[in-house]
């Protein structure tokens, strides 16, 4: 027999002080995450009999069509997610992330407020929570990324009261969970490109693409962190996870799956035009449609009877993205050169990202209002690091979100909704000194969470 010695240091029973000590350190966050959900929910059951002084439920209508294209994936028909009906532009992972949703729902045969909207559809019982608590993950990075800029206890206090403000339209009146899902990813691939965690970098870098590939925009300033022996490796790990789920659909629907991962339609008539309209190529032009057949029972003189009616519409213009979104990466990727020559501290490579996420909303052909978080949030994060910095910031971040809910035409929406997100971002922008970050010690700055070194 052979006595063998045991260090109880390196068995699990270690790992419940660790996940302690990150509940610990992330306590903030994880409490806002709890604040979101539950004003969110709070929003959709309550804002409209409440405020309204009607019966029914607001829930995002966006976020229902791509929960029709979730349980597409839970029938394991993923090769015709961009043929369910569903306006899906995005890549399909969050069709993906909501399958077991979808398959729950099914299962117990909840209503869903897809194709028409329903006053009351049970299946938002569990899409509701889910869909906001995946949204609002990405307040995790954006603490952690605040800690590493240097700031103190009260300073991330504030800038997450900030965050959740900012994010609260995304995940609770648009339904759009997939967006903040993707920069956390590419938050959490940026702090490990500071750590100088290659591998790691690429591969949530590539889950962030695969979510929303708007983080592209952000790419060309990471890779001029990576030493260029990584650059042919950083870009095969963040494309494989893109290659790997539309290679279903593309081998199946190819015509429904281009359209609208390349074309990216758009609808002018319904969301806000901006001058860059003028060189975005029409789709479909303005036409008259049929919505189909609706029925309903009625009660008259003590019998029932059932009414079909024929509804006709006018369906409104479709564009495609345009040429705006191509100035928008070119841009981005003469940030990434300069910062390649440069070699900015971490604050400026986070300003940089901003900078980068808000071409988007500049050159972009048609806008929606919750384009402008992704660089309003990081904005925030380099703000915070000043009082008076994120107070004005603030301050311009809520002036341009409120005008951004205006009907207006192209040039008096697109040019006050610039000149306010430009302002808001220049004045995040960090001081033109070399100020070195303070940052955190080592052994308190949050890990990324996936096992890869």
């Amino acid at each position: 027999m052979v006595d063998v010695a045991i260090d109880a240091r390196h068995y699990p029973a270690h790992v419940g002080p660790a996940v302690g000590a990150w509940l610990a350190r992330r306590w903030m966050p994880l409490a806002s995450i709890v604040l979101l959900v539950a004003a969110g929910l709070a929003f959709t059951f309550f804002w409209g009999p409440v405020v309204r002084h009607h019966g029914y439920w607001i829930t995002p209508r966006d976020l229902w069509g791509t929960f029709r294209t979730a349980q597409f994936v839970g029938w394991g028909d993923i090769g015709d997610v961009y043929n369910s009906g569903a306006p899906l532009v995005a890549f399909p992972a969050i069709s993906v992330i909501l399958a077991p949703v979808a398959i729950i729902v099914d299962h117990f045969a909840m209503s869903v407020g897809f194709p028409f909207a329903l006053t009351h559809p049970s299946a938002w019982y569990l899409l509701g929570p889910a869909s906001m608590l995946i949204g609002s993950v990405v307040l995790l990075p954006l603490d952690g990324l605040a800690q590493r800029m240097g700031l103190g206890r009260r300073a991330r206090a504030a800038t997450l009261l900030v965050e959740v403000a900012i994010l609260f339209p995304v995940v609770a009146m648009w339904g759009h969970p997939e967006d903040p899902l993707a920069l956390a990813f590419a938050l959490w691939g940026l702090q490990a490109a500071f750590e100088e965690r290659w591998r790691a970098t690429g591969w949530l870098f590539g889950l962030a693409l695969v979510t929303q590939p708007l983080v592209v925009l952000v790419v060309p300033v990471v890779v001029a962190m990576l030493p260029v022996r990584q650059w042919p490796r950083f870009a095969l790990r963040g494309a494989l996870p893109s290659v790997v789920l539309l290679a279903i659909p593309l081998a199946q629907s190819w015509k429904a799956t281009t359209a609208a991962i390349f074309k990216q339609p758009n609808y002018p008539t319904v969301d806000h035009p901006t001058p860059w309209l003028s060189l975005a190529p029409v789709l479909s032009k303005t036409h008259p449609a049929l919505l189909g057949n609706f029925g309903a029972w009625t009660a008259a003189d003590g019998q029932r009877h059932f009414t079909a009616t024929v509804l006709h519409t006018v369906s409104g213009e479709t564009v495609a993205a345009g040429p705006g979104r191509l100035i928008a990466i070119a841009l981005c990727v003469g940030l990434g050169v300069y910062a390649y020559r440069r070699h900015p501290s971490p604050a400026e490579i986070v300003w940089l990202c901003s900078v980068a996420l808000g071409l988007r909303c500049v050159f972009e052909s048609v806008m929606d209002p919750y384009y402008l978080w992704p660089p309003l949030a990081l904005a925030f994060v380099v703000a915070g690091r000043s009082r008076w910095r994120l107070g004005a910031t603030s301050v311009v971040a809520a002036a341009v979100t409120w005008y951004s809910y205006r009907d207006t035409g192209p040039w008096e929406w697109w040019l006050p909704v610039t000149l306010l997100l430009v302002t808001a971002v220049l004045l995040a922008r960090p001081g033109r000194r070399p100020i070195p970050d303070r940052e955190a010690p080592a052994e308190v700055l949050e890990r990324v969470p996936v096992g890869i070194r």
